[in-house]
């Protein structure tokens, strides 16, 4: 109860707490997302941390997610933009009207990496929520689902799409991309300030963000003419996830 009306209070006192105030990048575990976040967040205009695992089907959503910089002591005052971003359906699948006000960056990545990098990442932080490849696919391909009727959703001047491989190969032009979308008056630059806070629940990749000061060129392994992880997944699964990513980006990143 108290924190009801504590969010309650912070939506209707701060005036950031508005969908059309919102950023959220949209996307799924390992598209990229931790170091785009961290660069959205280190402009002055923008406060936020990561992931804040927040339910938007409510504008007091905004108040929990100001109250939640403010405990990570993170928020702005002066900012115009809260932040967020959501990986997972179960926070955006079912949302407030006026989420749609929000502006939203939707990152995606193609199926083989994305898996093969949820496996060892759960791998190493000794975890068996993503116990085998059938369970990391069947995240991937419910996420897109979603991802794909939220872009619809969106109208088209609150929405941007790009792929890992565009925000890696060209990191100054996609920044330059969003900078746009957001209005900002100073664009955005690929740089922020690595910190042990990283490894903190749901700023990000708890293995890798602390040790990175930008977002970083993709490495051998995801260049075209690396070989493909080694997936237990039938070539049938494959072509069917392969198909579906195809699909959804060709959809969000035509220019």
């Amino acid at each position: 109860m108290i924190k009801r009306m504590a969010s309650s209070a912070a939506t209707a006192m701060l005036p950031q707490c508005r969908f059309d105030a919102a950023v959220f990048i949209l996307g799924h575990m390992r598209c990229g997302s931790t170091a785009l976040a961290q660069v959205l967040c280190n402009h002055p205009a923008i406060c936020g941390f990561g992931e804040a695992h927040l339910r938007y089907d409510s504008e007091t959503a905004l108040g929990k997610l100001a109250l939640s910089q403010v405990r990570r002591k993170v928020y702005r005052p002066a900012a115009t933009h809260l932040f967020d971003k959501v990986l997972h359906d179960r926070y955006d699948r079912v949302v407030d009207p006026g989420f749609y006000t929000s502006r939203a960056i939707f990152l995606i990545r193609p199926p083989l990496e994305t898996i093969a990098s949820i496996r060892r990442l759960f791998a190493k932080l000794g975890s068996h929520e993503f116990a085998s490849d059938a369970i990391a696919a069947d995240y991937y391909e419910t996420r897109l689902e979603t991802l794909a009727r939220n872009w619809q959703r969106f109208p088209a001047n609150r929405r941007l799409g790009l792929s890992y491989a565009e925000l890696t190969a060209d990191p100054d032009q996609q920044l330059q991309r969003i900078s746009n979308l957001l209005g900002l008056q100073s664009p955005l630059e690929n740089r922020y300030q690595p910190s042990s806070e990283s490894r903190r629940h749901g700023v990000g990749d708890p293995l890798n963000a602390h040790r990175h000061d930008r977002i970083q060129p993709a490495s051998a392994t995801d260049r075209p003419n690396a070989a493909p992880p080694d997936l237990d997944l039938s070539a049938v699964r494959l072509e069917q996830l392969q198909q579906q990513f195809a699909e959804l980006s060709q959809t969000v990143t035509a220019l």
